[in-house]
């Protein structure tokens, strides 16, 4: 069986709530980047590995964009 060792570390600027700082977390796969999610109080960001933010490469949706994505019932 072939199995990637997964890195998630995460940066949480305040206690728990989300406010005007956002929650950023560095995804790895056996010791490499795969991504950047980032989590703000409007939305969620998924940017890939040697990506720039705010190109056509980041994927952002709103949290109820995101609820239905993860639910199935939208794409």
């Amino acid at each position: 069986e072939n199995r990637m060792a997964h890195s998630i570390s995460v940066k949480i600027p305040k206690a728990v709530e989300v406010e005007s700082s956002d929650v950023v977390v560095v995804v790895k796969v056996d010791g490499d980047k795969l991504g950047t999610l980032t989590m703000s109080r409007g939305s969620i960001d998924w940017l890939p590995k040697g990506k720039k933010a705010g190109k056509q490469s980041e994927v952002s949706l709103t949290w109820t964009d995101f609820a239905a994505r993860m639910e199935g019932t939208k794409k």
